[in-house]
């Protein structure tokens, strides 16, 4: 049987007006998902409906939810057409979910489609409707076309409902950079607002990088895992982000970020955007194939528990920067700067003393996405922490196999794993990530794995780098975390957004939140903000005046030295050691 889907597109109210038409009988049931693969939190997708509508026969039936995603329908002992109508309302800009406005969409289907339970194996067809008022809207997706009309709107098909959900779908007047990778068509879909910029150089560098993973983990045949791939691209001023799926990936970017005409420098923010490209995609092998157990097949009404995510997003955050190096995009200096930011990052937060990896991975659920003023001392980032200890097993495995072996060898060999058994794939155990490792390498790991990932112990960083070819040194902070170790954000109003725990600032009283007025009566800006500091930093003691909600506040600040650095890298003198590691 065949689930039939049509969407249409209503711009001007922001909403996806959303059509199901099957054959069913007794009871039915209708749920949508409550979270999405790749990203771990409950996220209640079905808030979104509005006015859901169930008619038979023509005639309305009552469909009356039975939980928070789960609509029930009571059809009789005979086959019968239903037909299912509902509204969604799709206003958000992150590359989780639905979004829809005059000038562009993009339908993420476990946000839009309703699947019958029971019934996630049947093949679907779906058709998207173009809007009355676009202009020059186009259909951009990874779906196999049924019959579209030259614009691409029309009708797709699905295998099943799983790949419905992990195939988005751009729509509006979006710009294409196409581009094969060892044969196979890629194109990097622009979306939102795409200023002049070099798109050669853009096409060019990316082209190196997906030819880098695909070479990673097929360095023979280097045969990729689809038959195309899409980049979805949506550009604003302030956006970051990315999600996988199996033969797509959505990202969000500052426009900024995009590579100048004539600038041939690679700047901080062109290559972080490199890295999520690398990032995301890496992802279609690691983590949209290979994949923990648990996920095999994914339960979406509910939490699906793993200690796996630092193996995962880590070891994914580990090869993004190395990776996008290796293949020519970045240098050097951009990858030690972002590998320094992952260590800065990492040091400054005093969760790692606290959350394991593991129980990082577990918790994601409920800690790691959701924002809250002591994520610093609370949060250990499976993405950071992950991507050291993938450096520092690198090494580990590569200093006892007498470099026969790295890393690589372990993510290779667990992708070939996944192609032997083919179908009857059932995903990583916990347990299995030692036991993988030495099958692949000859290398014992599990002592290091019970420190490192199930422990809080650090793994001696300055050690593993110089293994890399890596000089570690440290130099001062900025003045505020100097003075009073806390991080200022901000232009106009300069606010607290972090702060060390037992620092300066949190014994004086200052939380996250505060805005910070006056050092000792003397009105405090961005400019004047490291006079003041250098100056009363000397003092034993000085006043600070803030707001709190709303209120006046006065504080007294007594001034003392902290013993933490920033981090710096540069490779060392000799330099080969360097050039093996990155280019092995």
């Amino acid at each position: 049987m065949t689930l039939r889907y049509t969407v249409t597109p209503v711009p001007y109210s922001g909403t996806f007006h959303v059509e199901l038409v099957l054959s069913a009988r007794d009871e039915l049931l209708l749920r949508l998902p409550t979270w999405l693969p790749g990203s771990y939190m409950i996220r209640d997708m079905a808030a979104e409906i509005q006015s859901l509508a169930i008619l038979c026969g023509g005639q309305s039936l009552d469909g009356r939810k039975v939980d928070k995603s789960t609509w029930r329908v009571q059809l009789g002992e005979k086959e019968r057409k239903v037909t299912v109508r509902y509204e969604v309302f799709a206003q958000d800009s992150s590359v989780r979910r639905a979004y829809l406005d005059s000038d562009r969409g993009f339908l993420t289907f476990s946000s839009l489609c309703l699947c019958p339970i029971g019934r996630e194996e049947e093949a679907i067809e779906i058709e998207i409707r173009e809007p009355k008022v676009a202009n020059g809207w186009k259909v951009a997706t990874e779906l196999s076309p049924l019959q579209i009309k030259e614009n691409g709107f029309g009708r797709y098909q699905a295998e099943n409902y799983d790949e419905l959900i992990d195939s988005p779908m751009e729509i509006g007047p979006w710009q294409a950079i196409e581009f094969k990778a060892y044969g196979v068509y890629h194109r990097i879909i622009l979306s939102g607002k795409v200023p002049p910029f070099d798109q050669q150089r853009l096409k060019s560098d990316v082209k190196c990088c997906a030819e880098t993973v695909i070479s990673f983990f097929e360095p023979k045949t280097h045969k990729a895992p689809f038959a195309s791939y899409s980049f979805f691209l949506n550009l604003s001023e302030n956006l970051y982000g990315g999600l996988e799926h199996r033969a797509s990936t959505a990202l969000a970017a500052s426009f900024f970020d995009l590579p100048i005409v004539g600038d041939k420098t690679i700047s901080a923010g062109y290559a972080k955007l490199l890295e999520l490209f690398t990032h995301e995609y890496f992802h279609a092998w690691w983590v949209k194939r290979v994949k923990p157990s648990v996920f095999i097949p994914y339960d979406l009404t509910q939490e699906t528990y793993t200690n796996l995510l630092w193996v995962f997003e880590g070891f994914t955050s580990y090869y993004d920067a190395l990776l996008t190096a290796r293949s020519g995009a970045t240098d050097t200096e951009s990858y030690l700067k972002s590998l320094s930011e992952t260590l800065n990052r990492h040091y400054l937060g005093s969760a790692k003393n606290r959350q394991s990896l593991a129980e990082s991975s577990f918790d994601a659920w409920i800690k790691y996405y959701k924002v809250r003023t002591n994520r610093s001392r609370s949060v250990t980032s499976y993405y950071d922490k992950g991507a050291l200890v993938a450096m520092a097993l690198d090494a580990f495995i590569q200093k006892e196999s007498v470099g026969k072996h790295s890393l690589d060898d372990v993510l290779r060999f667990a992708w070939q794993q996944l192609k032997e058994v083919g179908k009857d794939y059932a995903g990583l155990d916990e347990e299995m990530i030692p036991e993988i490792i030495f099958e692949a390498t000859g290398i014992d790991v599990s002592e290091e794995i019970d420190r490192w990932v199930y422990g809080c112990e650090e793994p001696d960083y300055k050690r593993v780098l110089k293994t890399m070819g890596i000089d570690l040194t440290e130099e001062k902070l900025p003045i505020e975390r100097e003075v009073l170790q806390a991080t200022l954000s901000g232009t106009n109003a300069l606010k607290v957004s972090q702060l060390d725990e037992a620092g300066v600032a949190e014994l004086a009283g200052l939380c996250v939140g505060d805005e910070l007025l006056a050092i000792d009566s003397i009105r405090v800006t961005k400019s004047n903000l490291e006079k003041l500091l250098k100056r009363y930093g000397q003092a034993k003691s000085f006043s600070l005046h803030v707001f709190r909600s709303g209120l006046l506040k006065e504080l007294s600040v007594k001034p003392r030295k902290t013993d933490v650095r920033k981090i710096k890298l540069s490779v060392n003198s000799n330099g080969k050691a360097f050039c093996r590691w990155l280019n092995r």
